[in-house]
């Protein structure tokens, strides 16, 4: 493991703690899942943010990834998906990498109750 690795997991945690208070609080999204390093818990000191928000919008791709972007303004490096219940589920059946690594080994860390 990196010398930097349990620093570096600190941080990451913390903005996506930061993350999920903003998401709950102005977006509402049915559900917030990370993947890729953070998910697995294999993290070096480069190690991002993958983050996939499932939320109910009728804006085209390109307004809410910029518009949940501002919202989170982030200080880690993050690479964010954002796609509508339909379009993930669309998506899973569609494109192995969505369903293996995303549905598959991510993590669900948050779910509108109801």
């Amino acid at each position: 493991m990196d010398k930097n690795a349990p620093e570096r997991k600190r941080l990451l945690e913390q903005e996506l703690k930061r993350y999920l208070e903003l998401l709950q609080q102005y977006v509402q999204p049915e559900k917030v899942i990370i993947f890729g390093s953070l998910a697995t818990g294999k993290i070096q000191a480069w190690s991002d943010i993958d983050l996939l928000v499932i939320q109910s919008t009728n804006l085209p791709f390109m307004e809410r990834l910029h518009q949940i972007r501002q919202l989170l303004k982030p200080q880690v490096a993050t690479d964010i998906l954002v796609y509508t219940p339909d379009e993930f589920e669309e998506l899973c059946r569609e494109r192995p990498f969505v369903r293996d690594e995303i549905a598959g080994k991510g993590i669900v860390v948050y779910e509108r109750a109801g």
